[in-house]
């Protein structure tokens, strides 16, 4: 049979069953936390509490202070200041001579002092008034207690605010002169900083954006004149190829020039690789061309020479020689120049990047700084009112303390709160037992109701029998309620149930019905008897029941019958051939084999061939078998059983089979045989469809 996957919705219904079910688990803990509760209060000594009203309030400022409002009283504010005055040792040590056992000592013992001190209690009622109060054991003694600590404490708490006062001036010109200080140094390091980066903070943004623009410019037009010098080279070093194949270096040169000739070609040479770079005004132009005219009316003036010039060829190649070496200078020039330029560039980059970092790191700066001003105004605001402060307490002004309300005799314990100590002892008793019903819900794998096992498996669920009083007790004819009360609920659910396994055998021409469970003490034999007697007024023919458990024979126990020696089914098993009436008891029209004990283990007589040819024999003398066999686990008879039967019915109690023994069991079984399961010992008012069952009692039994 298949297993469905469990379904773990709770609902309402299942909880308030889930509390009936192990309602133990929850009275129980209650009433056992409840009294532990109770006796700890109990035995719990009497505390009394007296306590004192105390009220503050300003006075009115001194003349030269008449224009300064004061400020409205918030008691919070001092209570830290009464907390000071009130556990001051004098102040102790003068309420505990108030108690009998310390007015005569001379000096007092220390537990004496925390005695005091751990009873005392102090509590804010509004703005301007609070209490304070003293725990003990005798009444009267506490109403003297709290009155001593409300005098001490009013006596002493003007000389401790004006010392408080005069410390926290000190304190506060302590932390404004660090501050200022602080403050000092963060002005500095602003600066510094700046200083330090003057060029890269974030208002130097634009303009370094606009250097950087007009260099990319610069860069541009020198990148132009390289590639203009580069074409041009390229055409000088294809002419002088072409002059060098016309034999221009072959030619012959007879004279030399002379050194003012020479000096004047350079110069011409210089001017043409000046004025590809400068215009004709430039200085250095200008003293070029100077000196060209002075050396060439020396040389007009000179006598000339008579010498051998080399041809036009030679002539245009050395020209071309000595222009190439110009552009080559100026390429030199123009990308040392580009290099300088893009240096440049790349320094306005860096600036330009940085200033998002320069502006984080000023933020910052300036940040603190901010907070260090705040800081600075907040002290100065509490150095004026310490100012003001000790203007007014040495005008004998400021907050005043006065007792409203003097302490008074206790009447009644204030602790311990009886009452709600064992209440608090029921409720956490009920959340235990609330936890521990839980806790066994979720651990019981039981079936607790028909849901319970219509969710967990396949199956058919053939029949649900209701609780039999004194099912569990011991054996007689009370559990015959087909017979004893045939009126009743379970008695309807018993012929029920005989009705479904009728028309069940009919549709599957079944003779032979085995009962069986998966473990003892399920109800298997209940069933088995009560489901046989049903069925005698429903098969065509005689009903046989068979006690098949013959290692617990129970049948006639129920039926409160004497088996005769030599006359149960075992003793039939080694005789087949025998009568089987001399074995059979009546009762009513129900035919019994009544059970009996074995010699040894049964399993090797019920595995014989005999057994199967008993089982023929009863076949044909009677209309229906049933036979109760003995459980499932973890002995082999009912799987042997099995085979001789037609089919099997599983008995499964509630609250008792658990879910994984019953599983294991049903799957020992061919699927073929199983005809279905009954549900037994069913609490079925605890359903909410118990009303039904109560509505068939209450209407038809009671009236009958």
């Amino acid at each position: 049979m298949a297993v469905k996957t469990p379904d773990n919705t709770i609902s309402i219904f299942s909880l308030l069953e889930t509390l009936k079910r192990r309602k133990l688990f929850v009275i129980i803990p209650t009433i056992l936390v409840g009294a532990g509760f109770f006796l700890y209060a109990w035995f719990q000594p009497n505390r009394y509490r007296a306590q004192t009203l105390l009220a503050a309030e300003h006075l009115t400022p001194p003349g030269y202070l008449k224009e300064v409002a004061p400020q409205p009283l918030n008691i919070q504010e001092h209570l830290w200041t009464v907390r000071e005055v009130l556990f001051a040792p004098p102040v102790l040590e003068a309420a505990a001579r108030v108690l009998p056992q310390y007015q005569q000592a001379d000096v007092l013992p220390a537990e004496a002092v925390e005695m005091v001190k751990k009873g005392i209690s102090i509590k804010v009622e509004s703005e301007h008034t609070f209490t304070i109060a003293y725990d003990g054991d005798e009444p009267r003694q506490v109403a003297d207690v709290a009155n001593a600590l409300a005098r001490m404490f009013v006596d002493r708490a003007s000389a401790k605010s004006d010392a408080r006062v005069e410390d926290a001036k000190t304190i506060i010109q302590q932390q404004l002169d660090a501050l200022k200080a602080r403050l000092e140094e963060q002005d500095r390091q602003v600066r510094q900083y700046k200083q330090n980066a003057a060029h890269e903070l974030p208002e130097h943004v634009d303009a370094n954006i606009r250097v950087v623009d007009e260099l990319q410019s610069q860069q541009l037009a020198v990148a132009s004149k390289i590639a203009d010098d580069e074409a041009r080279r390229i055409s000088i070093e294809k002419e002088m190829r072409e002059l060098e194949a016309q034999g221009a270096l072959d030619q012959p040169v007879f004279s030399e020039k002379t050194p003012n000739e020479a000096r004047l070609d350079e110069l011409r040479i210089r001017r043409e690789e000046l004025r590809t770079r400068y215009t004709s005004k430039h200085p250095e132009i200008l003293k070029i061309e100077s000196e060209i005219r002075e050396l060439e009316a020396s040389l007009k003036d000179a006598p000339g020479k008579l010498r051998m010039e080399a041809n036009p060829v030679y002539l245009r190649y050395v020209q071309l020689k000595s222009e190439l070496e110009g552009v080559e200078q100026r390429i030199r020039s123009y990308a040392r120049e580009q290099k300088s330029i893009m240096d440049q560039i790349n320094a306005y980059r860096r600036r330009i990047e940085s200033a998002p970092q320069h502006e984080r790191a000023l933020d910052a700066m300036t940040r603190e700084m901010l907070v260090g001003e705040s800081q600075l105004h907040a002290l100065l605001d509490k150095q004026l009112d310490a100012s003001i402060s000790e203007g007014l307490g040495k005008s004998k002004s400021g907050v005043a303390f006065a007792v409203v309300e003097p302490a008074s005799v206790p009447s009644h314990p204030f602790s311990p709160r009886r009452e709600r100590i064992i209440l608090m002892g029921i409720c956490a008793g009920f959340g235990l037992g609330l936890i521990l019903a839980f806790f066994m819900e979720q651990s019981d794998t039981t079936f607790g109701n028909i849901d319970d096992f219509q969710t967990f498996t396949n199956m058919p669920l053939i029949g649900v029998i209701p609780t039999v009083s004194g099912q569990d007790e011991v054996r007689g004819k009370n559990a015959l309620v087909a017979l004893t009360a045939p009126d009743s609920v379970p008695a309807e659910q018993y012929r029920i149930l005989g009705m479904k396994i009728h028309q069940l055998c009919l549709q599957e021409q079944t003779r032979v019905l085995m009962v069986t469970s998966a473990a003892g003490g399920e109800g298997k034999s209940m069933t088995a008897i009560n489901l046989s007697l049903v069925l005698t007024a429903m098969a065509g023919g005689p009903v046989l029941l068979v006690d098949a458990d013959m290692r617990r024979p129970r049948l006639h126990e129920y039926f409160g019958i004497e088996v005769e020696r030599d006359r149960g089914f075992y003793n039939l098993i080694l005789k087949p051939d025998d009568d089987i009436h001399k074995y059979l008891v009546r009762f009513e029209h129900l035919s019994v084999i009544p059970g009996s004990a074995p010699n040894s283990n049964p399993v090797g007589p019920l595995a014989s061939p005999r057994v199967r040819t008993l089982f023929d024999r009863f076949r044909t003398e009677f209309g229906l078998i049933v036979v109760d066999a003995p459980p499932t686990l973890p002995i082999a008879d009912s799987h042997i059983l099995s085979g001789l039967c037609d089919k099997v019915l599983f008995v499964v109690r509630a609250r008792r089979t658990p879910r994984e023994l019953f599983q294991h069991a049903v799957e020992s079984f061919d699927a073929g045989n199983l005809i279905g399961a009954v549900l037994n010992d069913v609490e079925h008012q605890r359903r909410s469809y118990g009303y039904a069952y109560e509505y068939y009692r209450e209407n038809y039994l009671i009236r009958k």
